[in-house]
């Protein structure tokens, strides 16, 4: 965990980088994923940032917006129990602990929704673009996109996704 800086520089920097990988790959799930891998020592590594092959919107399928699902992995690698089948786990303080981890989640998802009216991929690039891109199949589109700007405007659902998990993992810590 780099633990320079307060905990607004540090919600500045992960943003940043979010965008940064954004814009440099192209994939909005990793991008917030590995910047919060890294500034909060999150572990996973590059198998967990390889499973989130995500953008755009879920298999482009302009499903779910690949930096909600970024974040949602980074909360669960924060939070959440890592052996499923560990019996410490079926308690009842465990289960409390399960919902509570749940919630943020939740809350979390509702943040994401509420900076962009959606939480879906075409919606939001819509939002950000003033129209849909189909880049996967439609060469022209892609070519649209990139000339329209889509790399610098996609970077914002990733810088806000990492700057929300970062907030919930900074709470109470400074």
């Amino acid at each position: 965990m780099d633990l320079s800086g307060n905990k607004q520089e540090r919600i500045k920097r992960v943003s940043k980088k979010a965008g940064d990988y954004e814009e440099l790959t192209g994939n909005c799930a990793q991008g917030p994923l590995a910047a919060l891998q890294e500034e909060f020592n999150l572990g996973g590594g590059t198998e967990m940032l390889k499973a989130a092959v995500l953008c755009p919107g879920v298999a482009s399928h302009k499903g779910t917006c690949g930096a909600l699902l970024g974040g949602l992995m980074a909360l669960g690698m924060a939070y959440c129990r890592d052996n499923i089948l560990d019996p410490d786990w079926n308690t009842p303080e465990a289960m409390e602990k399960y919902y509570a981890d749940r919630k943020k989640a939740y809350e979390f998802y509702e943040a994401f929704k509420n900076e962009f009216g959606s939480t879906t991929c075409g919606e939001i690039r819509c939002l950000l673009m003033g129209r849909d891109y189909d880049t996967l199949y439609n060469l022209e589109d892609r070519k649209q996109f990139i000339e329209d700007g889509g790399r610098l405007k996609c970077r914002i659902p990733p810088e806000t996704s990492a700057r929300l998990v970062a907030e919930m993992l900074l709470e109470g810590k400074e």
